[in-house]
């Protein structure tokens, strides 16, 4: 297992040199782009690979998902044993694959799963742009994103989030699309596969919906403005496309009834999430966008150098043949959607930003192409814009390199190898309780659960909607209060204090807050001590079976 220090100076040096190799490769085109592809994702490993074998979370949201796969593992029914609030069933689901292949629930599985998909929706968004813009423009679009998304250290383009399930899907329709268009007459078969794959996207983030829908109305205007269809064979194919959207859908519709979780997932999913921040004023979320986009450190530096590629092909290359309306239309309210989507609820979460990636991919493609990229003159404008902005990576590092400021925040050398470390209340849950049994902790430290490699028992497993004031906080209250009557955990953890995430406040936001949770915690549990200033409870049977009356732990810190 590889591991890394604070300064891996010896390892980054090399890695940055093989970026200016890439960027040399982008322009050979005697180098096939199979060839190009895979030296580009490679590079974007390498690059990425410090922060892969990090065995520790690198945002919050990682521990949360984790601990909703492992869960998922003892008991598959969504929306009873897990609730992934504002992300969708399959996120939580995918991350249980890797689990069947042998791989353990922990955050360096989460880090190799996370790159996995970044790779898949690159490579589904080069093709595409090779489709609409030709080879160079492509290949030259891409180099921004890799260098970007491998050399960032901001965590939110590195963790495993609830984006990129739905990123993957969409990358796969906008790709779908641009085969119809090249088709004479539109295919059935790929029509139902967009169908399938827009309908599934709710259910990897809802927050994605206006995304989805701009590809399925593209593709429903395509077979109507089809001049090789008869009407009978339009509407064969838009009957085609409508069912197969709505498949999905039906499909957890009734997986849901059948497992009597339909109204938790009517009421915590659908209700939950379209309430979820639904007093936002959009355009000031809209008009904030430059703020958020600074909030994306490198990602920031790489909107606006599309930005300034795209307006300088719109200006300068105006004299050379436009692109398709089917094309440019849908890239332009691609872009609207996006930006409706990632600013609706105001909140500026910076992991929103990843479904930017396919405009942005298209954007610069599109610069490059009509700046003729490709042409005998041209290719020094993309290659010199694109070095510049790599050497804009260096000069950053070398200048954090001599204020002698980390240049890798996710340090593996001290961890032990592919181990997650426990912390203090890990050590204590496991003296009461092991592995597969279910433990609660309320608050936001799902590190627990990861840490300890026990399920979560209620589906909420952070607790701020059962907290916090909103529309929906009975609901949520009564929940959990009825899943830890279900699961009743050997364990149960009171993480408010100090070191939990936004829950701090002991005596306003601590368990006894929900008064029938705070009883049966009482009657059932007995309080051991304190560990990072958490509060640890063992259930009386538990606590008898193996310490007897009256003993307890010391506070550990």
């Amino acid at each position: 297992m590889p591991h890394f220090d604070t300064f891996p100076t010896l390892y980054w040096l090399p890695v940055y040199a093989l970026c200016w190799l890439l960027l040399w490769v982008a322009i050979k085109p005697s180098i096939s782009n199979r060839t190009y592809l895979l030296a580009a994702i490679g590079l974007l490993f390498l690059l990425r690979l410090p922060s892969i074998v990090f065995n520790n979370e690198i945002n919050p949201d990682e521990s949360q998902m984790i601990t909703q796969a492992l869960t998922l593992r003892y008991d598959p029914v969504y929306f009873r044993s897990v609730d992934g609030t504002t992300g969708g069933p399959l996120d939580s689901y995918f991350l249980v694959l890797p689990g069947l292949l042998g791989m353990p629930f922990d955050y360096i599985t989460a880090h190799v799963t996370a790159f996995c998909l970044v790779a898949i929706c690159l490579c589904l968004l080069f093709q595409t742009a090779r489709r609409w813009f030709g080879d160079p423009a492509a290949r030259m679009a891409l180099l921004p994103l890799i260098f970007t998304l491998g050399l960032t250290r901001n965590g939110d383009f590195l963790h495993y989030n609830s984006e990129l399930i739905a990123l993957v899907l969409l990358s796969a329709g906008y790709l779908l699309y641009a085969r119809l268009l090249r088709q004479d007459r539109p295919s059935i078969g790929i029509l139902v596969t967009v169908g399938l794959m827009l309908g599934m996207v709710p259910f990897g983030k809802l927050q994605a919906v206006p995304l989805a829908a701009v590809v399925g109305l593209f593709v429903g205007i395509d077979v109507l403005i089809r001049p090789t269809l008869a009407v009978g064979e339009k509407a064969v194919r838009l009957v085609a496309l409508g069912v197969s959207v709505a498949a999905f859908p039906i499909a957890v519709i009734l997986l849901t009834k059948t497992n009597g979780v339909y109204d938790d997932f009517i009421r915590f999913y659908i209700e939950g999430n379209f309430r979820y921040a639904s007093n936002t004023n959009q355009l000031a979320s809209l008009l904030s966008l430059p703020h958020f986009l600074r909030r994306g450190t490198e990602f920031e530096w790489l909107a606006y150098f599309a930005l300034v590629v795209w307006v300088a092909g719109l200006l300068v290359g105006g004299k050379r043949e436009r692109v398709a309306w089917q094309v440019s239309g849908f890239i332009g309210l691609l872009l609207v959607a996006t930006l409706f989507a990632i600013t609706r609820t105001g909140s500026e979460y910076v992991h929103y930003l990843y479904f930017l990636t396919g405009p942005i991919l298209f954007g610069f493609a599109y610069g490059w192409q009509r700046l003729n990229v490709g042409g005998p003159s041209g290719w020094w404008v993309g290659l010199g814009a694109t070095a510049f902005f790599l050497l804009i990576f260096g000069a950053v590092i070398i200048q954090q390199y001599r204020r002698n400021e980390a240049l890798n925040p996710y340090p593996s050398d001290q961890q032990g190898g592919w181990v997650v470390q426990p912390s203090a209340v890990s050590k204590i849950v496991q003296r009461y309780a092991k592995a597969g049994e279910p433990l609660v902790v309320w608050g936001w430290r799902c590190d627990y659960y990861v840490q300890t490699k026990m399920p979560q028992g209620v589906a909420e497993n952070h607790s701020i909607r059962s907290a916090f004031t909103h529309p929906m906080l009975a609901d949520y209250q009564r929940r959990y209060v009825s899943d830890f009557r279900r699961s009743v955990p050997p364990v149960f953890v009171d993480a408010v204090g100090s070191q939990n995430l936004w829950m701090t406040d002991r005596r306003t936001q601590g368990h006894e807050l929900i008064k029938p949770l705070g009883q049966f915690v009482a009657d059932h549990y007995t309080l051991i001590g304190l560990a990072n200033d958490a509060r640890i409870y063992v259930r009386n049977d538990r606590l008898n079976a193996i310490d007897g009356h009256g003993n307890s732990i010391k506070t550990a810190n």
